[in-house]
């Protein structure tokens, strides 16, 4: 008869314990959807707690926080590029709309004027305007193929075809500048080493922020660029910049931000030198000291390959 007593005590025992857990779960996953609800509903991006000790159910809570803040990382994204695509959106229909105006005011005049010199005098406008168009149309097609893969493959870091002579690539670069350089007067001075420097990037991508970078140089220095390659593959493009300031050089990788309002740019050429370079595993930096403007490039260089020929 005791023993009966004493099972039918430890069976009421239990009992309770198993209720108060029972209660315990219930008002935690009570907590738990609350929670949920909430994160969802963006009220609050306080992490999901528990009062509850249950191990199963911390567990539960801890995975669930793991993956709201994976879905709050990529809302955020979503929501700043929905921005950015807006901001560009602006930034395009800015560029098309004043050519496009300028264009369709000549175009009336012409209409009516007599003299013909003048009507020469409009076309040569209406034919720059649409230089303009058609450069903006070629820059939002680099910026395009730039995030192709198929056309600017990331380099193999396995392989020594992942590799190229950036010092080599730099010279012909700015040979191919000869020309610009003459026309607007600008005799750069150059620093590169004696030897190959052999770094990590598909030589198509360095071209590119190579001819993106010096364009940008002719475009906006006056007369004097500076450019320097060192052993381990850094190379620094300065030039006089005095209507910088240091917010604007903060700003120049910005898809389509400008220096100067109303020129013929998009602002796209660093941006695609970003893209390209970060995709090979370097960077890119901007510097403004004392009104001299510095396009700070650092490629990874090749182990074991700074002074020896291209791959």
């Amino acid at each position: 008869m005791k023993i009966l007593i004493v099972l039918c005590v430890l069976l009421a025992i239990a009992l309770i314990a198993a209720v108060v857990k029972i209660v315990l779960l219930r008002r935690g996953f009570d907590e738990l959807t609350e929670n949920i609800e909430d994160q969802v509903r963006c009220d609050t991006q306080i992490p999901v707690t528990l009062t509850t000790t249950d191990a199963h159910a911390r567990k539960t809570a801890e995975t669930l926080n793991r993956e709201l803040k994976n879905l709050q990382d990529e809302r955020n994204e979503y929501i700043d590029g929905n921005r950015k695509v807006s901001e560009a959106v602006t930034a395009i229909s800015h560029d098309i709309r004043t050519p496009l105006t300028a264009i369709n005011s000549y175009l009336d005049l012409m209409a009516d004027e007599k003299d013909e010199e003048l009507k020469r005098q409009y076309l040569e406008r209406i034919k720059s305007r649409t230089l303009s168009l058609s450069e903006l149309a070629d820059e939002l097609f680099k910026y395009s193929t730039s995030t192709d893969p198929s056309r600017y493959p990331v380099a193999d870091t396995d392989s020594e075809s992942g590799t190229v002579d950036i010092c080599r690539v730099l010279e012909e670069c700015i040979l191919s500048f000869y020309a610009a350089f003459k026309d607007k007067g600008i005799e750069p001075e150059i620093e590169l080493p004696e030897h190959s420097v052999s770094v990590i990037c598909d030589r198509k991508s360095a071209n590119r922020i190579f001819e993106n970078i010096i364009s940008n140089a002719i475009k906006y220095a006056d007369d004097a660029l500076t450019v320097k390659l060192d052993g381990e593959g850094c190379a620094v493009f300065s030039n006089p910049a005095p209507d910088l300031t240091p917010v604007s050089a903060a700003k120049l990788f910005d898809r389509y931000y400008t220096v100067k309002e109303g020129n013929s740019s998009t602002g796209l050429g660093f941006s695609i030198a970003k893209e390209l370079i970060t995709r090979n595993g370097g960077t890119i930096d901007s510097e403004l000291k004392d009104g001299v403007l510095s396009i700070i490039v650092r490629f990874c260089l090749a182990e074991g390959k700074s002074d020896s020929g291209e791959s």
